[in-house]
Order: C-alpha cells, then sequence, then structure tokens
C-alpha cells in the first residue's frame, strides 16, 4: 500500500510513521516544502492542508491531521477532490465531534463523508503527551499547571496508544467508521499530576485559575487568541458538560490495553524530570 501520512514531524504523526515502518508498505510524509528533507523511512511530498494542495499523485490510505489554526474545512474538501473515493482516509479527530457539531473536527467529518470517502474517524480522548508539549513551558518554568479546568476530570491517553490505532486504521484492520480512543478512567489534573509525580518522582503541582486570571496570564506570556481559545475548548468548557468514563476501542483494535498514566510517565521519566529541573 501507498500510504500518505500528514504532520509526519510532528507527535502523533511521527508515532503513526514510526508504528508503520517496517510494514512493507510504502510511506509518504507530507510536508510544505519536501526540498528540506523529510523523517526518516518516508518520501516527501508536498502537501499543504492550510490551502487545500497537495502532490498530485494517488494513495492507497491517507492521514490526515487538522493544523491548529485550521477552522475552516474548505482546505480539506480542495485536497481530498482529486482522489479517488475508494481511498482510505483516517482522520485524526476528537472525543465528542459526533455530537458537538460546532467542532472544527466535527466540519471535517462532516466533509469526508459527504464526499463518499472510505473512512475512519479516530476519536481520541485528552493526551498523556499534553504533559510534555503544550503544557511544558509553564511546568518548565514554574513547576505547575495554571488552567480554568476547575476540578475538570479527563480521560488520559497516550500518543502512543491514538497512532497504533491510527496505523491498524490506515492498513484495513478497523471495520468501523469511528473508533474512540480512550482509557476508561476519568482522572482530574490533581489527581493526573499526584500519579505522575509518583511514576517519575516529580513535584508538579495543578494551581485552579479563574477564566479572566488565565487570559490574562496567557496573554502576559505571549499565547495568541487562536491558542487562548483552543486551550479553553480542552480546558473550560468541558466542565459544563457531564463527563463520562468511555472505555473505547482500544483493546478490541490492538488486542491490549490502554497505557495507564503511571507507565506512561514512568516511561518518559527522563523528559518529565528534565521539565521539573
Amino acid at each position: 500500500m501507498d500510504i500518505l501520512i500528514t504532520g509526519a514531524t510532528g507527535t502523533v504523526g511521527g508515532e503513526v510513521l514510526a508504528q508503520l515502518s517496517g510494514s512493507g508498505h510504502r510511506l509518504f510524509a507530507g510536508l510544505r516544502d519536501p526540498a528540506q528533507g523529510g523523517p526518516d523511512g518516508a518520501e516527501p511530498v508536498a502537501v499543504d492542508l492550510a490551502s487545500g494542495t497537495g502532490p498530485g499523485r494517488a494513495f492507497d490510505a491517507i492521514f490526515l491531521m487538522r493544523p491548529p489554526q485550521l477552522t475552516d474545512p474548505e482546505p480539506f474538501r480542495r485536497f481530498l477532490d482529486p482522489h479517488d473515493r475508494a481511498t482510505r482516509i483516517v482522520l485524526l479527530s476528537v472525543q465528542g465531534a459526533e455530537s458537538r457539531g460546532y467542532l472544527p473536527h466535527a466540519k471535517i467529518e462532516a466533509v469526508i463523508r459527504d464526499m463518499g470517502f472510505a473512512h475512519v474517524f479516530v476519536r481520541p480522548s485528552y493526551f498523556m503527551e499534553n504533559l510534555t508539549t503544550t503544557l511544558a513551558p509553564e511546568l518548565a518554568r514554574t513547576g505547575r499547571i495554571y488552567l480554568p479546568a476547575g476540578g475538570l476530570a479527563l480521560d488520559w491517553i497516550s500518543v502512543r496508544d491514538i497512532a497504533a490505532v491510527i496505523a491498524a486504521a490506515l492498513t484495513g484492520q478497523v471495520g468501523h467508521e469511528a473508533v474512540t480512543v480512550s482509557s476508561g478512567r476519568l482522572m482530574d489534573f490533581e489527581a493526573a499530576l499526584a500519579a505522575v509525580n509518583r511514576a517519575a518522582g516529580t513535584g508538579f503541582r495543578y494551581v485552579r485559575a479563574s477564566l479572566p486570571g488565565y487570559v490574562i496570564h496567557a496573554r502576559r506570556q505571549g499565547m495568541g487568541w487562536p491558542m487562548i481559545m483552543v486551550m479553553l475548548l480542552l480546558h473550560f468548557l468541558p466542565r459544563f458538560s457531564r463527563q463520562q468514563a468511555t472505555p473505547g476501542d482500544v483493546e478490541a483494535v490492538l488486542g491490549r490495553a490502554p497505557e495507564t498514566l503511571e507507565d506512561w510517565a514512568a516511561r518518559n521519566r527522563d523528559r518529565l524530570r528534565a521539565l521539573a529541573g
């Protein structure tokens, strides 16, 4: 199979590429500037999802990720339109997209569905890797997480498990049009950081921010308004909806239980300790 992976230099795309390496499939990394080279194990091709342009060739399967700044689904329509509708499209969506039509991911799902593509929507819960990416600067600077999440309980899942499900979907091992990738275990930030601290030997803490306090703090740290809105979508708005533990489809797809937050923290101990200073 010829498989195109967008976001192949990022956290999720890079892990998908790693999962598929050595599988015998021909892998392509979609990059804005392929002349600069791409990750090992994949042939770089020109892809710019923000403008909807692609490499002008066919693939058997395509993994799509939404660029964080992209809220309009139309560039995805332009990118996909030249492709045969039998091409398997695997979209990294988000848990709850099926019932929250206002989410950008839900709008992209609708485009893919309406265009008639064979597809699998992968809907993960909250990434454990947010602790070592999005939230890492605050942890490194202050040793704390400062968010307007209150006591919001989240279902924490590792990128390794998400990528393994995506790899299975790309290679035709998932028979459903949508799968939920979650652990079935809810933990608020206080409990999550306590688990991380035990496993990694760190001393991180969670400080509950008010909505105005968080926005003021984020702006002072140089965060732009689009990213602030993303952070509020993740950590503030879910407080007003009912949170339920969802077992998800990881075990059915992979034949094993999802990784626990404690195991993830132990596996990433060195990186977490580096953040702790």
